[in-house]
């Protein structure tokens, strides 16, 4: 959990579920909380008629005063040097942490039972400092997979607001498209697999997965070994689709349109940045849906009626009425700025010719959008004269890139004068939600077991960019981390090679040792290549030095 108080927030309490977990997942935040703590200077600025443009005067009456930031975690975080506080537990430990800051702001709260002095000092001057907030934040995230530390965020809120208090949350998702899918609906991976595993389903259809970093292998093993049929859709090769029996070439997010919905629940709209095909035309990679439409219309002996993207949002829209607003996230193929298409490429575009110089120095007819409101050149509309969501480049005469953005906002920094593209599926009814009551115990393992936590890097723990050889070069051997405490117990020095044995699993890995890491826990690098994703969570039950 994070605390933290800015300029434009007043004091902030930010709830995250791991060390490193909101710099090392959600990688844009850390910066804004950066900014945000350094907000003290400005208001102190501010306070002697000193604009905040003058950033060397700013920085001179602030003297390194910041906002406080207070951080509750696993252990220690790239943020540690900004905080005011830190707290490193284990994740039940956290949320109940997070509840105790709930009561304390709101009596009528569930209370936690059993919190020693210490942990309840802290969060009475954690509650203290949002109270004393003008706009409060909390963050929270699903990257140690607990509801709890969700639930506590939740009622930090509630209590916040019949406080009167405008405070905002912020739910960190794993992936691009995390809420969209959950909203989706359906079955879990898990219950689909057992479906397959327990014959009451014969075929397998992954999309752009792959399961191996979903489920435990020897289900995943199982089920694949139990299909009759396995087909995958992919843009990458991996485990899963070594294990197919059709494989079909899907386009990756640059190849393709689409609708992903974000953490905020907004449903936003992604452009293919070029056409394969336009570079080599034997390259017969297709969007996901448009494989599977044409695939279901030859089994149905049907016409392909999903000819645009359009088709298939609207019929998305249709099927599930959490998603009906994805429609309006951006304007169909048919938008037109007096009459023209929107340019992907600025005016100065050059080297269209020399892309193709290698197959023909004569440039063929550019490649045709059916699909959205873009063209694939130059082409088309540019300018700032017309209000639009959809702005690839900022150009505008006189103007260089980054400056040029003011010709399309409303004011200096704010918002598009259309408005911020997408549009939000989710919002507030009013009336609120109940308390969540569900305060975890102490923690307090089983003596001889520990509990398998994620540690997140940030070359290694998402899987694309691990794909990517520059980042490969980056990511760091697997290992394992305990406390120090733990590893003076086992008698083991930094390096040395430690056993673990998880629910049936041995692991045989390097020791790192946390200074900060609490002690029942014990530490995995979460998307490493050799560490199974179904681990976390689970019971080490037993950990001992490695037979040499």
């Amino acid at each position: 959990m994070f605390f933290t108080a800015a300029s434009s927030h007043g004091w902030t309490f930010i709830a995250a579920a791991m060390s490193s977990a909101l710099p090392l997942t959600a990688w844009r935040k850390p910066s804004a909380l950066r900014q945000a703590v350094k907000g003290k200077a400005e208001d102190m600025a501010a306070a002697m008629k000193v604009q905040p443009w003058l950033d060397a005067a700013v920085k001179n009456i602030g003297q390194h005063e910041l906002n406080p930031l207070f951080i509750a975690s696993l252990a220690e975080t790239r943020l540690d040097d900004i905080a005011e506080e830190c707290v490193h537990a284990a994740p039940d430990d956290l949320a109940r942490i997070g509840f105790a800051v709930a009561h304390a702001l709101d009596a009528s709260a569930p209370a936690v039972e059993g919190l020693d002095s210490e942990a309840l000092e802290l969060a009475q001057r954690i509650a203290d400092a949002l109270l004393a907030a003008k706009r409060p934040l909390i963050i929270s995230g699903s990257s140690l997979g607990s509801t709890a530390l969700i639930e506590a965020a939740a009622n930090i809120a509630k209590a916040l607001k019949l406080r009167d208090k405008q405070g905002s949350i912020s739910l960190i998702v794993p992936e691009a498209n995390s809420m969209g899918l959950a909203m989706f609906g359906g079955d879990s991976v898990d219950a689909a697999l057992q479906a397959v595993i327990s014959g009451k389903a014969d075929a397998i259809v992954v999309l752009e997965n792959d399961l191996y970093r979903r489920v435990d292998a020897k289900i995943v093993d199982a089920a694949l070994s139990a299909a009759k049929v396995v087909i995958v859709a992919d843009h990458q090769k991996t485990p899963t689709s070594d294990r197919a029996h059709l494989v079909l070439p899907a386009a990756s997010f640059a190849e393709g349109d689409g609708t992903l919905v974000s953490q905020e629940g907004r449903a936003q709209r992604f452009f293919q940045v070029f056409d394969p095909t336009y570079l080599d035309a034997s390259i017969l990679v297709h969007e996901g849906w448009r494989w599977l439409h044409a695939l279901r219309a030859t089994l149905l002996n049907k016409p392909v009626d999903w000819t645009q993207l359009d088709h298939v949002t609207e019929a998305c829209a249709g099927s599930t009425a959490q998603l009906a607003g994805i429609v309006n996230a951006a304007p169909s193929a048919s938008f037109r700025i007096k009459g023209l298409k929107l340019a992907r490429e600025p005016l100065r575009y050059s080297g269209r010719t020399a892309m193709r110089a290698n197959i023909s120095v004569h440039e063929p007819r550019t490649s045709q959008d059916i699909d959205t409101a873009f063209s694939f050149s130059m082409e088309g509309y540019s300018g700032s004269a017309e209000p639009r969501q959809q702005v690839p480049f900022a150009w505008s005469p006189g103007w260089n890139s980054p400056q040029a953005w003011n010709k399309f906002q409303d004011e200096v920094g704010g918002h598009l004068r259309a408005g911020d593209p997408g549009t939000r599926l989710i919002e507030s009814q009013g009336d609120g939600l109940s308390w969540f009551s569900s305060v975890p115990r102490a923690f307090s393992p089983e003596r001889g077991t520990w509990q398998v936590v994620p540690f997140f890097h940030l070359f290694g723990s998402d899987e694309t960019s691990s794909l990517a050889a520059p980042v490969q070069e980056r990511i760091p051997q697997a290992y394992v981390a305990v406390a120090k405490s733990e590893a003076d117990r086992l008698g083991v020095n930094d390096g040395a090679l430690l056993s673990l044995s998880i629910g049936g699993e041995t692991l045989t890995l390097p020791l790192r040792i946390s200074e900060e890491l609490g002690a029942g826990l014990v530490a995995l690098p979460a998307g490493l290549p050799g560490i199974p994703p179904a681990l976390f969570g689970k019971s080490v039950d037993g950990l001992q030095e490695a037979a040499q």
